[in-house]
């Protein structure tokens, strides 16, 4: 058979080119997989966008030219060398942007495994570890859907609300209706956390509707997010203009400024003020990886399952899907994901046949 993969030109983010190559042999230890279904968000704009500096490009890109955008979706195994895994399992993690693909399984446990071929054996191990969902915790039939779209979102505001739990008394979160300032506000609300949520007027009446911020407040109303209380900032727009207007309006209320994401892609061409605490960056890989060390891998995972699975039933209230078939839909779909403009309720959720 043939492994169909959408490549993009590396230094122009919206060339796209579909090819195909023949399956080759496995070696012992490997197993091949069917990519089935998977997610696309401005998530993944982030991992082509920051992609040599974070070294997304080093997971499954062929070459300095051309590279394979990761996702997360679900996969099947269709054939295996490896005595610990078995053909016909189904499993969820970091893949590429291809119909299928050949992992390396070690440390193999009954929740995950460690992929660790080639040079991915010395990546980050939070990208490395596929889970098996015949015993993951995670994983449930009712949120097939959700899963490939939300699981690293939901993680990212689940553990940056751990993080900040006990050092401030609010969060306010620019970017409002992403999907990963919703999981923070979802997560804050679990915890009895204020957040305040910032967005565009366009944005405002679905944001608010959600109920999940204790106010939402639009970028030209920053006044009202004023407060005596000690505050953290929650930068996941990626706008320069509105991190500084935050940190000049709060002054010495503002104890934290996290850099998340960049999900309006608009850095700023020019100095501005910035008085307060020096913006920091958030990776949720290291963040996670620190904890789960902490309290051990299983009650870690379990932990977090169980919050999962309740942020995954509520998505469902609100999120509308949009579904395709085939690498022509999902090459649309990342090239309009690419484009912005989606409205914050949908999930872009794909399966390969």
């Amino acid at each position: 058979m043939d492994t169909v993969q959408i490549l993009v030109k590396r230094d122009d983010l919206t060339t796209v080119e579909v090819v195909k190559e023949p399956d080759v042999a496995l070696n012992d230890g490997e197993v091949r997989i069917m990519v089935e279904k998977i997610g696309l968000s401005a998530n993944n704009i982030s991992y082509a966008v920051t992609g040599d500096a974070l070294g997304y490009w080093a997971h499954f890109s062929p070459n300095a030219d051309w590279g394979s955008i990761p996702v997360w979706g679900f996969a099947e195994v269709t054939e295996s060398r490896c005595a610990d895994i078995e053909q016909g399992e189904k499993i969820f993690g970091f893949l590429p942007m291809s119909s299928s693909a050949v992992v390396t399984p070690t440390n193999v446990s009954d929740v995950c495994f460690t992929d660790s071929t080639g040079q991915r054996s010395a990546l980050h191990p939070w990208y490395t570890r596929l889970y098996r969902c015949s015993s993951d915790p995670v994983y449930s039939e009712s949120s097939q859907e959700v899963q490939p779209t939300l699981w690293a979102l939901f993680m990212t505001g689940w553990m940056m609300v751990d993080q900040l739990e006990g050092e401030v008394d609010r969060i306010i979160v620019s970017s409002a209706s992403s999907k990963t300032a919703l999981s923070l506000g979802w997560a804050a609300k679990a915890r009895g956390i204020e957040v305040v949520g910032l967005t565009s007027s366009a944005n405002h009446e679905f944001v608010d509707s959600l109920q999940v911020y204790s106010s939402v407040v639009t970028y030209d109303q920053l006044e009202q997010a004023v407060s005596n209380a000690n505050t953290a900032y929650v930068d996941i727009a990626g706008n320069g203009k509105v991190t500084s207007d935050v940190h000049v309006v709060l002054g010495d209320r503002l104890i934290d400024s996290i850099l998340v994401g960049s999900t309006h892609r608009a850095p700023s061409t020019e100095p501005l003020p910035m008085p307060g605490p020096t913006p920091r960056f958030f990776f949720i890989p290291d963040v996670a990886e620190t904890k789960a060390n902490e309290l051990g891998f299983e009650a870690y995972h379990q932990q977090f399952a169980s919050a999962w699975l309740e942020f995954a039933e509520w998505s469902l209230s609100w999120l509308e899907f949009e579904n395709g078939v085939g690498a022509e839909s999902i090459e649309a779909g990342y090239l309009a994901n690419f484009q912005g403009g989606n409205p914050p309720q949908s999930a872009m959720v794909y399966c390969w046949r």
